[in-house]
């Protein structure tokens, strides 16, 4: 059997796992400065409707996509004859075909047959003898000419029909994947004759009642990574908050942050394969490229500020956050209202207050430059100075690092033209020596910015 699909034994998520979901004992554990059960459980609260919105907008989002393919009349027709399901797993016998929902630095690919004047997503059957992975990686590549790329698998999914000659109609199966192409040959050897790289989808499908669902499920399955990614970098930070003491040296604390997040299903860093940028004291107003850093071997002191910048990834999907941690005797203060260094303690007030700017002002028609003169203007009015090196204030999460935009003077983009994107505001006193950073990652929903 394929470890993929074995008959009624583990979830996607089990077999293919970023990280675990948080145990009840885990819930109970009290995390310095007394996040415990109470703030676990509503995390969790809030995670849950979050998803629940979801999937209330993905079945709005479908339902007008239909009505505009098929009208009133003709969409409820054609829905009854055609049921598309998806299962965590089935019988390995069972699979029939492969499917691959298939992107390039960003962009949908999709494929052209020789005989037909419509678009599909990669995939075909599955040959006599063959592992079903291995279908989906020969599909992939003999459809769209891919020569290296990441491919991993969503989920099965079933068509069935029913005909006015098949009343039953007869439940196929096939396993869904995703792929990341980053190379392409110069030519096809299939009865594909044209493949195309794309920020839209189709107008014309080759099967309209079915491609749609797949790649209404890889947006899903998509959202879903992002955010198990990120809290990969969110656990992160609360294991080091607790690991975090005087004596401790920058080194050790990048090495706990790094075997921290592959333990918790990071299987490498984004950015420039450094996982964790750890700054202390006067560094912690440092502005650099991840191509020039270097950890130093500072030591923690009793009373000190340490930023800690996250990029893990899992199959070329990307988490990015940041914090500054305060000790003070000895200890993490994780309650900003209790710091006892005025100083450090307006800093991260002035943290929060950015980010809660940036959530009353940007919208989707908001462009990365507005955005870059209103944060900076706020900056500025409130006594504070920008420290980034290139002076913008974040940038687009996407599959390869050249492709980011940034916020940034000159930049036209509007934020709801890209998936998601960063908000890391690296801010100082004029004439400190220290700086302070809190970094998030967002996203548009039904019109609203919200946190990943």
């Amino acid at each position: 059997m394929s470890r993929f699909c074995q008959r009624n034994t583990k979830s996607v998520d089990s077999v293919f796992p970023f990280f675990p979901l948080p145990t009840k004992k885990e819930k109970k554990v009290k995390f310095a400065g007394g996040v415990g059960k109470i703030a676990a459980e509503k995390f969790m609260g809030k995670f849950m409707e979050t998803a629940k919105r979801i999937a209330e907008h993905r079945q709005a989002v479908m339902e007008k996509y239909f009505e505009r393919i098929y009208g009133r009349m003709g969409r409820k027709e054609n829905v009854e004859m055609l049921e598309v399901k998806f299962y965590d797993t089935v019988d390995d016998a069972l699979l029939k075909f492969a499917v691959i929902v298939s992107q390039s630095n960003g962009k949908w690919v999709f494929c052209k047959h020789k005989e037909r004047n419509t678009w599909e997503v990669p995939g075909g059957h599955r040959e006599s003898g063959e592992d079903i992975f291995e279908t989906a990686k020969r599909e992939l590549m003999e459809e769209t000419g891919a020569v290296k790329f990441d491919i991993r698998p969503i989920c099965v999914y079933s068509v069935t029909e029913k005909t006015r000659v098949n009343d039953d109609g007869e439940e196929s199966y096939g396993l869904l994947c995703a792929a990341e192409i980053t190379e392409f040959s110069d030519k096809l050897y299939s009865e594909m004759e044209k493949v195309i790289i794309t920020d839209e989808l189709p107008k014309a499908w080759t099967y309209p009642l079915i491609q749609p669902r797949l790649l209404e499920k890889y947006m899903e399955w998509e959202r879903e990574s992002y955010r198990r990614i990120q809290f990969v970098a969110k656990r992160t930070i609360e294991y080091i908050e607790n690991m975090i003491r005087p004596g401790i040296n920058l080194l050790e604390i990048r090495t706990l942050c790094e075997d921290k997040m592959l333990e918790l299903g990071a299987d490498s860093f984004w950015y420039w394969n450094v996982g964790a940028f750890v700054f202390a004291g006067d560094e912690t107003t440092i502005s650099v490229s991840g191509k020039q850093y270097v950890t130093s071997d500072r030591v923690i002191e009793d009373n000190d500020i340490i930023t800690i910048d996250l990029s893990p990834q899992a199959g070329n999907i990307w988490g990015d956050y940041a914090r500054t941690i305060v000790i003070e005797k000895g200890t993490v203060v994780e309650n900003i209202e209790l710091i006892e260094n005025l100083e450090w303690q307006s800093g991260l007030q002035m943290e929060e207050k950015l980010h809660t700017e940036l959530l009353r002002f940007a919208t989707k028609e908001t462009t990365f430059e507005e955005l870059y003169y209103h944060m900076n203007k706020y900056i500025v009015e409130n006594g504070f100075v920008n420290l980034d090196f290139m002076g913008n204030l974040g940038h687009s999460i996407v599959k390869a690092k050249g492709d980011r935009i940034y916020i940034e003077k000159g930049n036209k983009k509007k934020l709801g033209d890209v998936n998601y994107f960063t908000f890391e505001p690296h801010i100082t006193f004029p004439d400190s020596k220290y700086g302070y950073k809190k970094e998030n990652i967002y996203y548009f929903e039904e019109g609203r910015l919200l946190e990943l």
